[in-house]
């Protein structure tokens, strides 16, 4: 094609072509849609009312851009002394089949032990609930006495920590949790966890959703877990867009 000084004319070619196709359309099967008699007011009408959207979009999303950084993430292992414990749920609708998972690791990465769950139906953040009291009921039942709780849901975090006012739906659950994190023989640590550093949780809850009814405890890392366990044990790092 040849060069043009006008900067939007393919752009208009292309909604002249569109048009002229609806039309045709509207011709040959006597359609209900009205063609307009003044065509080419009509097309410089529609050139400006597009063009403009356009613009909007591009100005919208140059806007997120500057509103977002890139940073990058990767699994940390905890300090001595203490286990990690990264739980998620996950649920295929609201409610729908929900899973949880929860898996602990030591101080240098090294796997001791996991969990996955069926749950049944339910919502994702009863089941994010659940796979954090089902978590900490494995890490007392390993006489765990120093515990980095890690989970990708704020919302859960706030709701551990009393940032956040309970809803009625789970203040059962909520209630067992607290009770759990402040029994008097451990130290509980709560952080959030970008989801890319809590692939393996992810997968286990998957897993847990697909399974047989009931908890399925693990002492060696089930197949489907391998590669997320591989890439945190050797700190790969993961692209998180964040608002600024």
């Amino acid at each position: 094609m040849g060069s043009h000084e006008d900067p939007d004319w393919l752009t208009k070619f292309m909604i002249t072509v569109w048009y002229i196709w609806k039309w045709r359309c509207a011709y040959c099967f006597d359609a209900t849609e009205k063609i307009p008699k003044e065509k080419g007011m009509f097309l410089l009408n529609k050139f400006c009312e597009i063009l403009h959207a356009l613009q909007q979009n591009s100005q919208i999303q140059a806007n997120r851009s500057r509103d977002q950084s890139e940073i990058w993430v990767r699994w940390e292992p905890p300090p001595g002394g203490w286990m990690v414990l990264n739980t998620n749920g996950a649920a295929k609708g609201h409610p729908g089949p929900a899973g949880a998972g929860g898996v602990l690791r030591d101080d240098k990465g090294a796997w001791v032990i996991c969990f996955l769950k069926n749950l049944g139906y339910c919502s994702s953040v009863k089941a994010k609930i659940k796979a954090v009291l089902r978590g900490l009921k494995l890490a007392k039942e390993a006489h765990m006495q120093n515990i980095w709780l890690r989970i990708d849901s704020s919302a859960v975090v706030s709701m551990l920590t009393n940032q956040r006012v309970w809803h009625p739906e789970h203040s059962c659950l909520l209630h067992q949790c607290k009770h759990m994190i402040d029994w008097g023989g451990w130290e509980v640590k709560i952080t959030h966890c970008f989801r890319e550093t809590n692939k393996v949780a992810d997968i286990l809850a998957k897993m847990g959703s697909e399974g047989m009814f009931g908890v399925t405890i693990h002492r060696v890392p089930p197949v489907g877990t391998r590669d997320a366990l591989y890439a945190d044990s050797v700190g790969v790092l993961w692209s998180k867009h964040t608002s600024s």
